[in-house]
């Protein structure tokens, strides 16, 4: 199950996947069922450069620590992510 919560942290969207589909691929099409926030947290999975183009295309600020696997690490609002 692949989800986004609000800030309350209750979910407001779900899609139901097979066990091995990765969270980066779906979290597309779960950002079309909801209004565009003005922020998305996401862990590490979440750092591909294809998700960071749809979250600037939309206006929406990535709050997403970077992965091992970049050399120059994206800067993020780590207090934010912390809550």
């Amino acid at each position: 199950m692949h989800a986004l919560a609000d800030a309350f942290g209750r979910p407001v969207a779900f899609i139901l996947t097979p066990g091995n589909t990765a969270d980066n691929i779906v979290a597309p099409a779960l950002l079309d069922t909801v209004p565009a926030p003005a922020r998305l947290l996401g862990d590490k999975a979440y750092d591909t450069d294809a998700i960071r183009l749809l979250l600037k295309q939309r206006q929406i600020e990535a709050v997403i620590p970077s992965s091992a696997r970049r050399t120059r690490p994206i800067p993020f609002d780590r207090t934010a992510y912390r809550r």
